[in-house]
């Protein structure tokens, strides 16, 4: 791991319990959106709904995942 990482972190570890909120509320937001993006490549022409549903979907799957034991 580089500089850069280590600095991160300590940057992180200097956030307020508030910015951490903010900060993973706009990364979660960037990830929805290049999930989206990512969709849409996959399937080209897709509605807006359809890629929301499909996100939807796919989010569903990751949290069955995570919560076995």
């Amino acid at each position: 791991m580089d500089a850069s990482f280590w600095e991160e972190i300590e940057r992180s570890r200097k956030l307020t319990g508030a910015q951490r909120m903010s900060e993973s509320l706009r990364l979660f937001d960037e990830a929805s959106r290049r999930m989206l993006v990512g969709i849409k490549s996959e399937f080209p022409g897709i509605s807006d709904e359809e890629a929301r549903r499909i996100r939807r979907e796919r989010l569903d799957i990751v949290r069955r995942i995570e919560s076995l034991p």
